[in-house]
């Protein structure tokens, strides 16, 4: 059972008072098909829905990916919160109050100091923002400072651009609003000089703060206003509790503000934060970054939550393309169509828009090619193409790129593209595309049915074992004969989960698949995750494949018992005990004959 820290009846009440289909409806478009309601995977890359809710049993499960859950995990998922985070936000939304938590919670007590390294974080992006618009010396270098940069005041409110005055002011700051030196280390605002001495980690720079979906501070960039710095002219805030890279998406606030207001047709990711505030400026509003890092799955499904759609705007240095390769297999694998603009002269956003200007960078947008074709132009630049051996090399990897692509219809556009770069029929290179397709599946449908064959091949009864098991727990009717059955279970998570069932059917007590995400630790427990998300939709006829399991189950029992009465024959010595033992198994034998003679 998880250790959730809330009592069972508000957690049922919770997920009563949040339908588990209205709840994801308000995040994905959703078709309803039967008792199901099936949409495209949240979680991974896909075309063809197979992502499903069952709205009668409260959980979802997608056949692709194999995600599942209930409602409190689909916020988790989807939303990158923590437990006790998607149940506060469950109960805000249908007016529940949250009861007390149990404060030996490990989730409880990262929640505090989450919520005390926000609220530092916002004292503190106050405290720097407050400092800039200061009439000091200080503060009217750094505004004069911006302006050159071309950050006029508007941008300066829009990004909350503040300034941290010296090593000590921002330390005594929060002091006096109460914030304990350990949140101000925990979050990152501070450290330790080697005398002990807290200081301002972001001390003497421009402060630009990062804000999560939500609009709140979760950390800052800052950058010094020196020409020839003897220090690095950039300072992240480092990994904390509310601080993870790999995770975040600069500006992706002002992106949630935006769809409020009209539906954005695609997202602009540049590198860094100073070309998102000049794309910002220029009137790209629906530019990101994603703060100096890789992109990850994590960034991509962020960004999915607002468009389907992304063009790729990195610097166009060496370092920059090498990025933007790798960008693009992570922003397909997780379902977002992409673009790609290749800025000339190897410049990044910022300086691609103070040379040419915002028309050139339109026009580059809007003449971006998508990422297939792009990945193919950027081989090429890599092999002399008027080399038979750099050709044929080239040729074999941009293959391979069009192999990995899901349709034929796709496959054909890119290989009519290839055609034209190395000047050669496109007949040829369909028959090269096909006899290297190593992920060719030959079609069994015409072997016979999969469950006829499935429970005489090795492993067979383990497999009729959970398709017995599984049909009991998800209430299928021709499983109802056995629930009451004195069913044994080697493995005892199998055995739990029987015996959780059973008691509920003897006790005329009804039970969802949901209930199950609360009283077992499905996500860390593989044995009752197959069994909770097991795909009935490979098999044909269930209820005579679930006899023919039994069965099985039956036979696999039989002879187990003869080899152990076998073993004990040997073995003993009483001349009655062993005619009674010869008794048994020649009862046995003849059972197993009749079965096969049958």
């Amino acid at each position: 059972m998880q250790n959730i820290g809330y009592p069972t009846n508000f957690i049922d009440e919770l997920k009563q008072k949040n339908n588990i289909v209205s709840v994801i409806s308000k995040h994905l478009t959703l078709d309803k098909k039967g008792k199901t309601y099936w949409a495209c995977c949240p979680f991974h890359y896909e075309k063809t829905p197979s992502f499903a809710i069952n709205e009668a049993e409260q959980y979802y499960h997608c056949f692709g990916c194999g995600e599942s859950g209930d409602v409190i995990k689909f916020i988790e998922k989807y939303e990158n919160v923590s437990f006790v985070e998607a149940v506060k936000m469950l109960a805000d939304s249908c007016g529940m109050k949250l009861p007390e938590l149990s404060q030996t919670s490990k989730d409880i007590e990262n929640l505090k100091i989450k919520a005390e390294s926000l609220k530092a974080c916002n004292i503190a992006m106050q405290f720097y923002k407050d400092n800039l618009q200061l009439s000091t010396p200080n503060a009217q270098n750094a505004r004069n400072y911006l302006n050159s940069r071309g950050i006029d005041d508007k941008i300066i409110k829009d990004f909350n651009i503040g300034l941290s005055p010296d090593w000590t002011s921002l330390v005594n700051f929060l002091h006096k609003n109460g914030i304990d030196k350990k949140i101000m280390k925990v979050s990152g605002l501070i450290d330790y000089n080697e005398n002990g001495n807290a200081y301002d980690f972001f001390g003497n720079r421009l402060i630009f703060p990062i804000l999560n979906t939500y609009g709140e501070p979760i950390g800052f960039t800052a950058r010094t206003m020196e020409t020839n710095p003897s220090f690095a002219k950039y300072k992240n805030s480092s990994q904390s509790i509310i601080f993870d890279k790999s995770r975040i998406v600069y500006n992706i606030s002002a992106i949630r503000e935006l769809k409020k207001q009209q539906n954005i047709n695609y997202v602009i990711i540049c590198e860094g934060t100073i070309d998102v505030i000049a794309m910002y400026k220029a009137g790209f509003k629906n530019t990101v970054a994603c703060m100096g890092t890789a992109i990850t799955s994590f960034h991509a499904r962020e960004i999915r939550k607002f468009t389907d759609k992304v063009i790729l705007c990195l610097d166009g240095d060496n370092a920059g393309q090498n990025a933007m390769y790798k960008a693009i297999d992570v922003l397909l694998e997780n379902g977002l169509e992409v673009k790609v603009v290749q800025l000339k002269d190897n410049l990044d956003p910022d300086e691609f828009l103070k040379k040419h200007g915002i028309d050139a960078l339109k026009f580059s947008l809007e003449n971006s090619i998508d990422a297939i074709e792009y990945k193919l132009l950027t081989l090429a630049n890599k092999y002399n193409l008027q080399d038979n051996y750099q050709k044929n090399k080239y040729i074999s990897e941009a293959l391979q790129i069009i192999r990995e692509l899901a349709s034929n219809a796709e496959k054909e556009i890119y290989l009519k593209i290839l055609s034209k770069l190395v000047n050669m029929s496109i007949d040829i290179l369909r028959r090269d595309l096909a006899v290297k397709n190593t992920n060719f599946v030959p079609d069994n449908e015409n072997t016979g049915k999969p469950e006829e064959k499935l429970i005489y091949r090795q492993g067979g009864h383990l497999k009729a074992l959970k398709f017995v098991l599984a049909s009991i727990v998800h209430k299928k009717d021709y499983a109802i004969k056995v629930v009451d059955k004195n069913l044994k279970f080697k493995n005892s998570n199998y055995q739990n989960l029987f015996d959780f069932v059973k008691s509920c059917y003897q006790n005329n007590k009804s039970y969802t698949i949901s209930m199950l995400f609360d009283l077992f630790d499905v996500e860390g427990n593989e044995d009752i995750k197959e069994i909770i998300d097991y795909d009935f939709s490979t098999y044909n006829e269930l209820e005579t494949y679930f006899n023919q399991c039994l069965e099985t189950l039956n036979n696999v029992s039989l002879k187990q018992r003869q080899e152990e009465l076998t073993k004990q024959f040997k073995l003993e010595k009483d001349l009655d005990k062993r005619r009674e033992i010869a008794k048994e198994l020649s009862e046995i034998a003849k059972e197993l004959k009749l079965k096969m003679e049958n």
